[in-house]
């Protein structure tokens, strides 16, 4: 007997939940209601409802998708709940995720589905893992990155040692953002927190929770959030760890570069790149790195990271598995690791 569809609301009609499916240069669906409006989605999701505070983002949104859209008051009344559904979607600002996330499971609703960051600190992100709990609800963030093909094939050949073993990373994310805003809470809320988080939570997917060994940050003034942030971590393993998150770019690079003890991989926005260690032709006696694709790399046609975390929630939901990446509670650990840096920066 075929499973009854997924009764989902999505809460935040913005960037992230719908607009940026209008991008032409962007792999599709991209979006949360791109999946779910989907060929594929459409197979096993019912959509309710999208809900925002702007009355002009949801006439957008119902246009754009021919589906009903509500305009939630920004301060809602008392005893308010969202409709009886299987999976809710927080895609708000950063700031009213925790928020909204209970709000969720206050309403009896049990999947839930948060973008990153899932909260402005490790305590309110704590606070929602403990909520989860006692309400049996089961939380995603979405790190995508975590189901993109050519990602996994990289963990995947880590893990078995295909590529030697790993003794570095060195992550950057560089944004075009140059004036930051006020800072949303006493840890900042900039590009570290905003940006960044998804380069932790890949380090985190990796290897591991890493252990600070400095950091700095640069502040254009007292009160505001940082617009660089740059750290040094450092495994049980012995792996060297730099992160330098910046904004003030006239550019955006997301990339993590891995060196291992026979070869080099860089995963980047603008593509994957492998080198291993050959004889040298430039120097008798050594070694150098020459370029080539490992056997199995995905193709790009088959890569969509938001295809991937969409399909390990029906999978969940329907009983077919109990896997899920990016848990709430590996999620405290990288806003842990992130606050850290915030302090030892003070």
């Amino acid at each position: 007997m075929k499973p009854p569809k997924i009764n989902v609301i999505l809460i935040g009609l913005g960037r992230i939940a719908s607009k940026l499916e209008k991008d032409p240069y962007r792999k599709k669906p991209c979006t949360h209601m791109g999946v779910i409006s989907s060929p594929w989605g459409k197979k096993y999701f019912n959509f309710i409802s999208g809900y925002d505070t702007k009355r002009e983002t949801c006439e957008e949104f119902a246009k754009t998708w021919k589906e009903q859209a509500q305009v939630l008051p920004k301060e809602l009344p008392s005893g308010f709940v969202f409709p009886n559904a299987d999976l809710a979607v927080v895609a708000t600002p950063s700031l009213t995720h925790g928020f909204f996330a209970k709000l969720c499971m206050a309403s009896g609703i049990k999947h839930v589905l948060i973008e990153k960051p899932v909260a402005m600190d490790a305590k309110e992100a704590k606070s929602l893992e403990r909520m989860a709990k006692a309400k049996g609800c089961k939380l995603w963030i979405n790190h995508e990155r975590r189901y993109h093909p050519s990602y996994l094939f990289v963990k995947n050949e880590l893990g078995k040692g295909s590529f030697g073993v790993l003794k570095s990373i060195r992550a950057s994310v560089f944004t075009s953002a140059k004036n930051p805003g006020i800072a949303f809470s006493k840890f900042g809320g900039g590009p570290l927190l905003h940006d960044g988080t998804h380069a932790v939570d890949l380090i985190h997917w990796l290897v591991g929770k890493p252990k600070l060994i400095h950091a700095s940050l640069e502040r254009p003034k007292k009160g505001f959030v940082e617009t660089r942030a740059f750290a040094n971590f450092r495994t049980k393993n012995q792996v060297e760890i730099s992160l330098d998150v910046s904004g003030g770019r006239e550019y955006f690079q997301f990339e993590l570069d891995l060196h291992t003890d026979s070869h080099r991989i860089i995963c980047s926005n603008d593509g994957f790149q492998f080198y291993r260690s050959i004889p040298s032709k430039l120097y008798q006696g050594f070694h150098s790195l020459q370029s080539y694709l490992p056997k199995g790399f995905p193709k790009p046609e088959v890569s969509n990271a938001f295809l991937g975390i969409y399909s390990e929630i029906v999978n969940v939901i329907q009983g077919k598995s109990k896997h899920m990446e990016g848990t709430i509670g590996e999620n405290v650990q990288i806003l842990e690791s992130i606050e850290s840096i915030y302090r030892f920066s003070k």
